[in-house]
């Protein structure tokens, strides 16, 4: 017996077998409110038809006829049926204006607007549910409209019915045929909503997984093209690792005490993390004769090294135009084309000051600056952390941004450990 009624309440209200084939996924999870919906209508409209049969009114009970085998019809090929949810969403506020019409053309009512809100319940399933705002915009809707149509229509519209039943069966019809169909209806809609809802989570998922992808693997390129360059000069490829790990923890200790608020967005702070590896990027149009020189560079070797900058900047321009995020390009042409300015003016390549440097370059200068004289290069040995750090505290105001340089100072043991754990 028990497995008899498991049977029969899966066959109305249990999810059919093809829900694996995820191209029916969205339409097999509204079946069992749907088939609900339809399985309602055609006790409805037995009842109906039994009371149209009783008082012969044949028009009626002609309709309820036809109407019963539909239903039935529905109810059995919907547990089989293949299709997509929207055709079954459309056919179910048919039916809905159907019953509505019957209605009128049964019990003589008015149109009005009151039947509006039948689309309108519908069309509010639509609004997300992020946000406890949305939610409950949402679920006003749906309430009020099913509550006003019913009150209009039952309790404030003027009527002679053609066809004449007891004024109890007459009421008692129109209040269950709209009571029900409101009820059926609702469900019907909250699946839907749900349905829509997880199909929104999922994609939304889907998308910040896949732009997330993207990123690491942009990350992974930029570091990789930067190691190479960084290798032409006898670097190991650490000094970008360091000075990008010095650039996110200044950045972290601006942020906390709240310096330069107004600028260090989270966004910002992004970007300049991820175009720290970039800066040296216009190192790759320097010959090798001037890039590796163990000895000191004459005027017209330096003025070639310094080009790397405007060189930069151009590269990054050209070699990354296909980007579509123009923030992050912004700052990443930034870093390369301003981290050898100084605060005072002395820097090049245009001898801007103070403010007129972008603050990702002025965080970058101090990063590079740092282990250009901490780390050991094949024209000079490397300087103790603690020397440089005086070095550092004898240009603020000077090479440096004062402000920039305070954090930078505040952090040393963080700097000092991040050296440490990245030496050559």
């Amino acid at each position: 017996m028990t497995n008899r009624k498991n049977k029969f309440t899966d066959f109305f209200v249990g999810t059919p077998a093809y829900n694996e084939d995820k191209d029916y996924a969205a339409y097999a999870s509204l079946t069992a409110p749907l088939n609900m919906f339809f399985l309602v209508c055609l006790v409805l409209h037995t009842a109906y038809l039994i009371v149209f049969s009783i008082y012969r009114v044949n028009v009626m009970f002609l309709f309820d006829i036809v109407g019963v085998i539909l239903y039935a019809t529905f109810v059995i090929l919907l547990k089989y049926f293949k299709g997509s949810w929207l055709p079954c969403t459309l056919l179910t506020i048919m039916e809905l204006f159907l019953h509505q019409i019957c209605c009128v053309a049964f019990f003589g009512l008015n149109p009005g607007f009151h039947f509006l809100m039948i689309p309108l319940m519908f069309l509010s399933v639509f609004i997300s549910s992020k946000g406890k705002i949305l939610k409950l915009a949402r679920n006003t809707i749906v309430i009020v409209a099913s509550i006003t149509f019913i009150w209009l229509l039952v309790f404030f519209n003027d009527y002679e019915p053609p066809k004449h039943l007891p004024s109890e069966i007459s009421t008692g019809l129109l209040v269950v045929n709209c009571a029900m169909s409101f009820l059926v209806s609702a469900v019907y809609a909250g699946r839907v909503v749900n349905s829509i809802d997880n199909k929104r989570s999922m994609l939304d998922e889907s998308v910040e997984e896949k732009i997330a992808a993207i990123e690491r693997m942009q990350h992974q390129i930029i570091i990789s093209f930067s190691n190479i360059i960084e290798a032409r000069d006898g670097n190991t490829g650490k000094h970008v690792k360091r000075t990008s790990e010095y650039v996110e923890a200044l950045v972290g200790e601006l942020a906390r005490t709240g310096d330069y608020s107004d600028i260090l967005t989270e966004r910002y702070m992004r970007d300049t993390i991820l175009s720290a590896p970039l800066h040296d990027i216009g190192k790759i149009t320097v010959p090798d004769a001037i890039l590796l020189k163990p000895g000191k560079l004459t005027k017209e070797e330096f003025e070639a090294i310094k080009n790397h900058t405007v060189n930069g900047k151009k590269i990054i321009e050209e070699s990354m135009s296909d980007i579509e995020d123009e923030e992050f390009l912004k700052v990443a042409k930034s870093v390369a084309l301003y981290h050898h300015e100084c605060w005072d003016g002395s820097g090049y390549p245009y001898g801007i000051e103070g403010q007129a440097i972008p603050l990702c370059a002025r965080i970058m200068t101090i990063a590079d600056y740092f282990d250009a004289l901490s780390a050991k290069r094949i024209y000079k040995a490397a300087m103790p952390t603690s020397e440089v750090f005086e070095n550092i505290k004898e240009q603020r105001g000077k090479k440096f941004d004062p402000i920039v340089t305070d954090a930078f100072l505040r952090i040393r043991s963080e700097i000092d450990a991040i050296a440490a754990a990245n030496a050559d």
